[in-house]
């Protein structure tokens, strides 16, 4: 909380560097716009007392703001934002954790969610953050405490507070501490809020009041189907900073679009004197507890009573796996289909409070098997066989894989790892399998890994980036087909190299790559559609040979299903 979610950088040259933070809340090649822009003003400084409300809500600004929509009426002095009230900001509303499941009575109907003066005061708000993805306005209306407005319409008047209420560096220049003066209350108003959705025009440099609104009150709230879905705003008050705060729920939460973390916009309003408002019915923010004592809060602890592990982590992501696609007859580039052996891997890591990595897991499957070769797979890590503490729920089932203690590979200077040596111990039949159109689409097992590490490893010492994936050909253990350009294992018969087709050189470091610079492997982190059984991988994707022969300087994504790069009879349909 506090940092800018959706940040916009120069690129220099062929790399950027941004720092997201600091006094400035950004720094380096994020860029923000701040140019200025006349609005009209109103005076908000005389004490304000409720004697009525029309039919009709009029709206105005409560002075200039600056070409991005910040205030320029802010105090000349801003808030510190201490480090205390973010961490309480982080157990109240931690970002992606929904309300109702971690709070819920923060939504009870009888907390209160409006600014009750109870003593005449001067009362300010001052902005914190936002994890929006839009341009949102905050305003503010007023009304008298005992008789609360019913409509949209009761209300009188809607004063735009914050006309873009986005960060600095994403897509406004708001500032955490930016504070802004509402004015001087007597006792028995009620201040209330309201977020208009994605209402700042960057164009046009104003506000659309005809957005769809948000309201600290439940009823005002017409957008909203459910009758418990009409909350869209918390009221915590935080008895150490002598605050309240305020955060927004800015999505429809009735259509399963919104998060429902209410953390969209988050403010707080303080006052003097600081007992002015009333706390009564108003929910206490929560205080972080880290119950392990790993220095990480249990909300964003994922093992809140093992100090061991805290994190996590997933490769590419927990709902995506990548894909593998083999060609087996290497060193020879046999029909080059590249579907003799097509694997799905995903990982996941445990990692603990430093985020180094305690524990993995390897998830493999086999998606398709267009060969009559019998073959392996493994995955040589970056790191000594000897860092590796224990390994479990390998498939080995054709021994000739012979493995240490820890269960590593055996014979092997760094970590190599065999998931399953033969093709039929994730599908038992055998045989070609999901590469012919027409036949059944089959699901095989999948081959669950642990491994375990002697000590925590960094996210430098085992990036996912740097794995060394390999078929086994055949059962044959030397024969390995890698990825283009990377090294095969200790096992490996390394006479193969640059024999048939294989245009490998171990002085020149280029390996299984042909003359023609054709791969016996591809790696991917999402889904491939390899071609169909006996189909050249460049029959089925046109601009798959432009790709290989540049290196892959040239079209990087000549496997996605663009209009005109793909010949969809060469390639496999489940």
């Amino acid at each position: 909380m506090g940092l800018i979610r959706n940040a916009k950088a120069v690129i220099n040259g062929s790399s950027v560097i941004g720092t997201i933070g600091g006094d400035a809340g950004f720094s380096g090649d994020i860029v923000a716009n701040n140019e200025q822009e006349e609005a009209p003003a109103i005076d908000a400084t005389t004490g304000r007392s409720i004697t009525g409300r029309g039919t009709t809500t009029k709206y105005d600004y409560m002075g200039l703001y600056d070409l991005s929509g910040r205030p320029l009426y802010l105090t000349l002095i801003s808030d510190v934002i201490s480090s205390s009230l973010l961490s309480f900001i982080n157990t109240s509303l931690p970002e992606a954790k929904p309300v109702p499941t971690y709070h819920p009575d923060y939504l009870n109907a009888g907390a209160v969610n409006d600014i009750n003066i109870v003593k005449k005061a001067d009362v300010w708000v001052t902005f914190v953050s936002e994890g929006a993805g839009y341009y949102n306005t905050l305003g503010y209306y007023t009304y008298p405490t005992n008789d609360p407005p019913a409509t949209q319409a009761d209300i009188d008047s809607i004063h735009i507070m914050l006309p873009n209420a986005s960060l600095s560096g994403s897509g406004g220049a708001m500032r955490s501490g930016d504070k802004v003066y509402l004015g001087r209350f007597n006792p028995g108003v009620s201040v209330g809020f309201v977020l208009l959705q994605n209402a700042w025009s960057p164009i046009s440099r104003a506000v659309n009041t005809s957005a769809p609104k948000f309201f600290t009150h439940d009823e005002l709230n017409t957008t909203e189907t459910s009758t418990s879905m009409k909350r869209h705003a918390v009221l915590l008050y935080d008895n150490v900073n002598k605050l309240f705060l305020t955060g927004f729920e800015d999505q429809t939460r009735s259509t399963g679009s919104s998060d429902n973390d209410f953390n969209d916009l988050i403010f707080y309003t303080s006052s003097n004197p600081v007992e002015a408002i009333s706390r009564e019915s108003v929910n206490p923010i929560d205080k972080p507890t880290d119950t392990d004592a790993d220095g990480v809060t249990d909300v964003y602890d994922k093992f809140p009573a093992d100090p061991a592990r805290a994190y996590i982590q997933y490769y590419p992501a927990e709902s995506i796996w990548g894909t593998l696609s083999f060609e087996d007859l290497w060193p020879s580039t046999g029909d080059y289909d590249l579907n003799d052996m097509v694997v799905g891997y995903r990982y996941k890591y445990i990692k603990n409070a430093l985020n180094n990595t305690v524990e993995m897991y390897g998830d493999y499957t086999i998606r398709a098997i267009g060969a009559t070769f019998i073959n392996g797979f493994g995955v040589q890590l970056p790191v000594a066989s000897s860092k590796v503490k224990t390994v479990t729920g390998q498939k080995l089932i054709a021994n000739y894989i012979s493995t240490n203690a820890n269960g590593t590979e055996a014979g092997q200077t760094n970590a190599v790892i065999i998931p399953f040596d033969d093709t039929r111990a994730l599908y038992p039949s055998g045989g070609f399998t999901n590469v012919v159109d027409g036949t059944t689409y089959m699901y095989g097992d999948t081959a669950h890994v642990y491994i375990g590490f002697t000590t925590p490893l960094t996210s430098t010492e085992l990036a996912a980036g740097t794995y060394n994936p390999f078929l086994i050909s055949n059962q044959r253990r030397g024969y390995e087909v890698h990825l283009a350009g990377l090294k095969p294992t200790d096992k490996a018969d390394k006479t193969l190299l640059g024999t048939m087709q294989d245009n490998s050189s171990t002085a020149s470091n280029k390996y299984y790559l042909s003359a023609q610079n054709w791969p016996w492997a591809l790696s991917f982190v999402e889904g491939f559609d390899y071609p169909a059984e006996t189909n050249n991988v460049s029959e089925g994707y046109l601009n798959f040979l432009t790709w290989a022969q540049s290196g892959g300087t040239q079209k990087a994504d000549w496997y996605k299903d663009i209009a005109g790069y793909r010949n969809n009879n060469y390639i496999f349909h489940k």
